[in-house]
C-alpha cells in the first residue's frame, strides 16, 4: 500500500495484542485485534504523524526512542499520552475512519482451535468480516476492494493458510461483502497506520486485561468509531466487558 488510493478501496490496518494461548491463562486471558478501516488513509496517516511529531518535540525520551526503533510502541506510552493521539484523529477524520476490534477470551479455547495461530486468526478475521462488518460498517457495500496490511511480526512463520486466499473463498464467492480481498505484510516500521493499530491493540488490551483506568478515557474516544459501537467478543458466553466506568 502506498499514497494512491482508489475511490473503490477500503484500507485496512491491522495489528494486535495479547496471545492466544493456553498457559497461564489467568495471566494471558486476552487477545485483541485491532483493525484501522479507512477510504482515505493519506488524511488519516497525515493526521497520526502530526501528533507523533508534536509529541517528540519536547520529549528527548521520545526522540530517541523513534531514532533507535524507528518506531514508537503502544506498549510504550502511557494512555495520557495515546489519548492526544487519538483525540486529534478524530476531531478532524473522524468521517474517514472506522475501527474494528476483536476480542478472544483463552478461557473459551481449547487446544485443537489454537494448534495453528495462523488458521485461529485468520479464521477470526473471516468470522469478524462475515458477521460484525456485514451488518454494521459504514464501508459495507458488497463489491469494491478491500486492502488489508497487518503488520509482519504477527505471522506466524510457515503458514499453510493464506489470509487473502481465504477471504476470497469465503467472502466474495456467494453474499460477497466486497469483489476481492488483497492481504500483504509489513513490518509496521514503515507503516504508520499500521502503528496506530498497534496503539489501538495495546489501548483495548490494557482495558480488558488489565483494567488499567487511564485506558478507559481512551476507549471511550473510539466507541462511537467502533463497529457496531461495540467490541467484537470471540467467546462462547459473550460475556467481554469494556472497563469504561
Amino acid at each position: 500500500m502506498g499514497e494512491v488510493q482508489n475511490d473503490n478501496t477500503v484500507y485496512v490496518y491491522v495489528d494486535e495484542s495479547g496471545s492466544i494461548t493456553k498457559t497461564n491463562v489467568s495471566n494471558n486471558r486476552y487477545f485483541v485485534i485491532a483493525m484501522v478501516f479507512t477510504d482515505n488513509p493519506i488524511a488519516i496517516r497525515r493526521l497520526f504523524k502530526k501528533k507523533i511529531s508534536q509529541m517528540i518535540k519536547n520529549n528527548s525520551k521520545r526522540k530517541e526512542e523513534l531514532i533507535l526503533n524507528k518506531e514508537i510502541k503502544g506498549s510504550d506510552l502511557s494512555e495520557k499520552e495515546k489519548i492526544k493521539i487519538y483525540h486529534h484523529i478524530l476531531a478532524h477524520g473522524s468521517d474517514k475512519i472506522e475501527l474494528g476490534v476483536i476480542v478472544l477470551d483463552n478461557n473459551y479455547t481449547n487446544d485443537k482451535f489454537i494448534e495453528n495461530h495462523a488458521r485461529t486468526f485468520n479464521y477470526m478475521v473471516q468470522v469478524y468480516f462475515d458477521s460484525c462488518f456485514r451488518k454494521h460498517s459504514k464501508y459495507m457495500t458488497g463489491a469494491g476492494n478491500i486492502d488489508i496490511l497487518l503488520d509482519e511480526q504477527n505471522v506466524a512463520t510457515g503458514a499453510k493458510y493464506d489470509l487473502e486466499e481465504y477471504l476470497n473463498q469465503q467472502l466474495t464467492i456467494k453474499n460477497p461483502i466486497c469483489d476481492k480481498f488483497s492481504a500483504s505484510y509489513t513490518d509496521s516500521k514503515n507503516e504508520k497506520l499500521v502503528q496506530l493499530a498497534d496503539f489501538v491493540a495495546n489501548t483495548f488490551y490494557r482495558n480488558i486485561e488489565k483494567k488499567d483506568r487511564d485506558s478507559a478515557e481512551s476507549v471511550k474516544e473510539w466507541i462511537n468509531t467502533l463497529c457496531g459501537e461495540d467490541i467484537f467478543d470471540f467467546s462462547e458466553a459473550h460475556d467481554i466487558k469494556l472497563n469504561i466506568n
